[in-house]
């Protein structure tokens, strides 16, 4: 009851807010203004492959003009998404923002259904956890296997396949983000190509284990579903074969994940090199910035606004906390070599002169 309350008391103080900059936002200080990017790449391609209802779909982001360097190796993204989150709209501005720094993007939807916004633009949760569950108990390990077999399948057809030099980053949101920590250990179980295997892995807001976190905290019908899913992958177990850098960017007011349920799973991690960050809400101004679980999506507009906040923690939007925190940690391992636990992060100011709230170092 206590949980329910909690959630209760976010979303009200979350439609307080945005009644107030409705209402005198135009005086309030603004946010930074996004970076000017130099992108190397505009234009793009997007291929898709597979069946959205069986699990295999995936779109490809390749750009006209790849990145490579002095020789001749390219460099790849698997980014993974969040439970239900498998529209690749959701996450839109930040894979195109990645694409146009030369780099390829393979985007599985790992679960049935879902693989776009409906027609009308709204849904209801029943209607999108029928889309993505089903009936019956669904298994983690299976939508990771879906996603490892699809990437596979997108790699060898993109000319990534087995032979090929390309420098490969994974990325997750949430359940993406525990497949992404998991992602090492099961492309060595499945002996998949070496390809796959990737030199750094960045999380956003990341479950640590299973759904015993999420289950425990998400609302309604989708905790219901997730205490559906079988919790068969297990970062006490597939940590250890995270052996490469790694950082979690992880926002301080996710009611999902609570920051303080990563204490221990951190340890089950196995590199040395390894870090867990944390954003910070601000309301200085308008719009504010809300460090929640929903701080990397860029688009929730399938749901209304009240019941993304109420349900997944958070509404999608492109903002600071995208720019500066988990586009900029990203960039820095893809694009400039960064080690996953050495990211540096300046958020900028306020249009008064005021600094946003500073990311703070959480874990170890």
């Amino acid at each position: 009851m206590s949980q329910l309350f909690s959630i209760l008391r976010t979303t009200l103080a979350a439609y307080k807010e945005a009644t107030l900059c409705r209402l005198v936002g135009r005086w309030r200080p603004k946010p930074p203004a996004a970076p000017s990017y130099n992108y190397s790449s505009e234009t793009f391609t997007v291929e898709r492959f597979g069946d959205c209802q069986k699990g295999s779909y995936i779109e490809v982001y390749r750009p006209d003009t790849p990145w490579r360097d002095s020789q001749g190796r390219m460099r790849a993204v698997i980014f993974l998404h969040g439970f239900v989150l498998g529209a690749s709209q959701i996450y839109r501005a930040h894979l195109e923002h990645l694409v146009k720094q030369g780099t390829t993007v393979f985007f599985p939807n790992f679960q049935t259904g879902f693989c776009s916004f409906p027609d009308t633009g709204l849904m209801t949760l029943a209607e999108l956890l029928d889309e993505v569950i089903g009936e019956g108990r669904p298994s983690q390990e299976k939508w990771l296997q879906n996603a490892l077999e699809s990437v596979a399948g997108a790699y060898a057809r993109c000319g990534f396949g087995p032979g090929t030099e390309v420098d490969t980053y994974v990325y997750g949101h949430s359940l993406g983000g525990l497949f992404a920590l998991s992602w090492p250990y099961y492309v060595q179980a499945g002996g998949y190509p070496a390809q796959l295997m990737p030199l750094q892995v960045l999380t956003a807001d990341p479950i640590p284990s299973g759904t015993t976190t999420a289950k425990a905290q998400a609302p309604m019908q989708l905790g219901a579903a997730l205490a559906r899913t079988q919790s068969d992958v297990d970062l006490q177990v597939t940590g250890a074969a995270l052996t490469m850098p790694v950082a979690i960017l992880h926002g301080a007011d996710d009611w999902i994940v609570p920051k303080e349920h990563w204490q221990a799973p951190f340890g089950w991690i196995a590199t040395p090199h390894k870090k867990m960050f944390l954003s910070q809400s601000d309301r200085h101004g308008c719009p504010g910035l809300f460090a929640n679980h929903e701080q990397a999506t860029d688009d929730t507009s399938f749901f209304r606004p009240w019941l993304a906040t109420l349900l997944l923690d958070g509404v999608g939007s492109v903002d600071t906390l995208d720019y500066a925190y988990l586009w900029r940690g990203l960039d820095q391992v893809v694009a400039q070599g960064v080690r996953a636990d050495q990211l540096t992060f300046d958020m900028g100011q306020w249009s008064d002169g005021r600094a946003v709230a500073p990311i703070l170092p959480y874990l170890p």
